[in-house]
C-alpha cells in the first residue's frame, strides 16, 4: 500500500548561490517553469531573477532578501512542478517559515504571480522598516541555553529541527556574540544566511504593515492539504494572519514530523534546495520507522541525478 506522499518546503537560510542551475541547463520542464518565474520576479523588481542567481560569480545582491525571498519559492515551486509532472503527487504541503508561502502557491491558495508579489513585498518591508538581526543554528542540545543563560539573553529559540538541532533568532549583535562564546565552548554553530531576525519579537512592530500587505489577496480553499510547522498540525484557515505567524512565531519541525508519524507511515520529499528538512527528518524518524524521506536538491551539484534518485526512490 502506497505511503502518503508529504512535499516539504524550506525556508529563510537554506538557499544556495546557483541553487537549481544543473536543472536548469538541462532538465527543459524545470527551466520552462523558472523562465515563467524569472518574467514574475522581473516585474515584481525590476531585475532578472536568474541573472542574480546564475551569475558567474556571487554578488552581494545575491543575499538580498529582495531576491532570496522570490528565489527559494521559484525553485521549491519548480520542484514540485517538476515532480507532479513525472507523477509524484502530494497528498499533503509542509511548509516551513517561508516554506509556507510556496505550499499556499503549490495548493493553490495563492496563485504564483501572487506568492512572488507577496515574498517581494515582505522582502521591502523588512528592509523598510526592520532592524538588523540575524538567525543561528545551533548543534546541540537546547539544554545549552539553560546552562549558559547570559549568552542566549534576548536570543528566543526560533527553531526546532531534531534533537541536537535548534536555530535561534535576534539582534545581529547578540548572535554575532553568542556565535564566539559558543565556538570557545566547541558548540558547532551556524549563521543562518538571513539579515533579519525572523521567528523572534524583535519583527513583531511590523505586523500591521504585513497584514495591510497581505490581506489583499483573495485566499483560495487549498486543493492539497496544508500542514504547518508553526502549528505542528494541519491548518484550518489559511489566510494573511496564518503567513505572519508563520514568519513570527517559532517552528517546531521536530514535533511537527513526531505527530505525524505517530499516526501513520509516510513518504518525506524535501523539495526545497538544501536538503536540510530531509536531514532533520532522517535524525527524527525512529530506527523501526516505516516511514521514509527522499532529497531532491542539495548545494553540492549533481541535481539532475539527485532528482532522478527521487523519482525511482518513489517509484520502487
Amino acid at each position: 500500500m502506497r505511503k502518503p506522499v508529504v512535499f516539504m518546503f524550506s525556508g529563510q537560510g537554506s538557499q544556495s548561490f546557483q541553487m537549481g542551475r544543473e536543472l536548469y541547463d538541462h532538465h527543459p520542464r524545470f527551466r520552462l517553469w523558472m523562465d515563467l518565474c524569472d518574467r514574475l520576479v522581473e516585474e515584481a523588481t525590476g531585475r532578472s531573477l536568474l541573472s542574480v542567481l546564475f551569475e558567474k560569480d556571487r554578488a552581494e545582491v545575491f543575499d538580498d532578501l529582495l531576491f532570496t525571498n522570490p528565489a527559494l519559492l521559484s525553485v521549491e515551486f519548480c520542484l514540485a512542478t517538476v515532480l507532479q509532472e513525472a507523477g509524484i503527487h502530494p497528498d499533503y504541503l509542509l511548509g516551513y517559515s517561508l516554506g509556507e508561502f510556496t505550499a499556499a502557491v503549490v495548493s493553490g491558495v495563492l496563485t504564483l504571480e501572487e506568492g512572488i508579489e507577496l515574498t517581494v513585498d515582505l522582502a521591502r518591508l523588512m528592509q523598510a522598516k526592520a532592524l538588523p538581526g540575524g538567525m543561528l543554528a545551533i548543534l546541540a542540545d537546547e539544554s545549552l541555553m539553560a546552562t549558559h543563560p547570559e549568552a542566549f539573553a534576548g536570543l528566543p529559540v526560533a527553531g526546532r529541527n531534531f534533537a541536537t538541532n535548534f536555530v535561534v533568532s535576534g539582534d545581529a549583535e547578540k548572535i554575532s556574540a553568542l556565535q564566539n562564546t559558543l565556538a570557545t565552548l566547541g558548540v558547532p554553530t551556524q549563521r543562518l544566511a538571513v539579515r533579519y531576525g525572523f521567528h523572534a519579537p524583535v519583527i513583531e512592530p511590523l505586523e500591521e504593515d504585513f497584514l495591510s500587505l497581505a490581506k489583499r489577496f483573495n485566499y483560495l480553499p487549498p486543493r492539497i492539504p496544508l500542514i504547518s510547522a508553526c502549528i505542528t498540525e494541519p491548518i484550518d484557515q489559511f489566510d494573511e494572519l496564518h503567513l505572519w505567524h508563520a514568519i513570527l512565531k517559532p517552528v517546531d519541525f521536530q514535533i511537527t514530523i513526531e505527530q505525524m508519524i505517530n499516526q501513520k507511515a509516510f513518504l518525506f520529499i524535501d523539495a526545497g534546495p538544501s536538503g536540510n528538512l530531509a536531514t532533520a527528518v532522517k535524525y527524527i524518524l525512529p530506527k523501526d520507522s516505516d516511514s521514509g524521506f527522499l532529497q531532491t536538491l542539495n548545494p553540492y551539484g549533481c541535481d539532475c541525478e539527485a532528482l532522478e534518485k527521487v523519482i525511482t526512490g518513489y517509484q520502487d
